[in-house]
C-alpha cells in the first residue's frame, strides 16, 4: 500500500499547527509575571521618593503589561498558558483607566474558551467584588456559566460560593440555598467549611436576628454576658491589632 506525501506529513502538520504543542508559553507567563512584579516594586519606590509634582509624571506599569499579556494570550490562544495570560489581562484591565471593556472581553473569553481549566476556580473567587469595576451583570453571568458548565468540582463550588456571598444582602433565601448546596454536594471542598461560617452569619449576625450570647470580662475584672443587656440598646465593638 502506497502512502501519499501529504498523508505521511499530516501528523507533523497537525502538531505544528496545534497551539498546545507550541513550547515556552507557560514559561513566558511566569517570566512576565515576575517582570511585572519587579516593575510595580520599582514604581512604588519612585512614587514614595517623588514630590507631588513628580508623581503626576510617573506612569504605573499596569497599562504596559496589559498590552504584553494581551499579546501573549493571543499567541498562546487555546492553551492553558493562554488562559493564564488572559487571567492577567482580566486583572490588569481593572487597574487601568477605561479598561472596563477589555476586562469584560477577557472574562467572556475565559468562560467561553477555557471553561474546563482549573483556573476557573481562581476566576470565580476573584469575581466576588469585581462588579465594582466591570459591572455586576458580566460577573454574575460568568459565575453562572462556571457553576452550570464546568465539570471541575472546585470551580463549580467556587462559583456557587461567590454567588451565595453576593446574595447575602439582597436575597437571603437564594444565598442560603447556595450555602446549603455546598455542604450537601461539595463537602470535600474548602467552600463547604466556609459555608458554615456564612450560614452562622445569616442566622445570628444579620439585621433583625438575635446575636449569639457570649461572656467577657470588663476593665474592672467583672464578668458579664451580652444577654445581661437584652432589651437595651447595646453597641458591641470588636477590635484587634491585626
Amino acid at each position: 500500500m502506497k502512502l501519499s506525501l501529504t498523508a505521511a506529513l499530516l501528523p507533523f502538520l497537525v502538531a505544528f499547527q496545534d497551539p498546545a504543542a507550541a513550547p515556552g508559553y507557560a514559561a513566558e507567563v511566569t517570566a512576565l509575571r515576575k517582570e511585572y512584579q519587579k516593575a510595580e516594586q520599582e514604581y512604588g519606590k519612585q512614587y514614595r521618593a517623588a514630590t507631588t509634582a513628580e508623581r503626576k509624571e510617573l506612569k504605573p506599569p499596569a497599562a504596559a503589561f496589559l498590552a504584553k499579556f494581551k499579546d501573549l494570550a493571543d499567541r498562546a490562544k487555546g492553551t492553558e498558558a493562554g488562559a493564564a495570560a488572559l487571567m492577567e489581562v482580566f486583572g490588569l484591565a481593572q487597574r487601568v483607566p477605561k479598561g472596563r471593556a477589555e476586562a469584560q472581553e477577557a472574562l467572556a473569553t475565559l468562560v467561553e474558551k477555557h471553561i474546563e481549566s482549573p483556573l476557573m476556580e481562581r476566576l470565580a473567587t476573584s469575581l466576588r467584588y469585581a462588579g465594582y469595576s466591570i459591572g455586576d451583570e458580566p460577573c454574575r453571568d460568568a459565575l453562572a456559566t462556571i457553576r452550570d458548565k464546568s465539570t471541575l468540582a472546585k470551580a463549580k463550588a467556587a462559583a456557587i460560593f461567590t454567588l451565595a456571598t453576593q446574595d447575602m444582602e439582597k436575597d437571603e433565601a437564594t444565598s442560603r440555598t447556595g450555602f446549603i448546596r455546598l455542604k450537601k454536594e461539595f463537602a470535600d471542598t474548602p467552600y463547604s467549611t466556609q459555608a458554615d461560617k456564612f450560614l452562622f452569619e445569616l442566622d445570628y449576625l444579620s439585621i433583625g436576628k438575635t446575636a449569639p450570647d457570649f461572656e467577657a470580662t470588663d476593665e474592672k475584672g467583672v464578668k458579664w454576658k451580652l444577654s445581661d443587656y437584652r432589651g437595651k440598646v447595646t453597641v458591641v465593638d470588636f477590635w484587634g491589632f491585626w
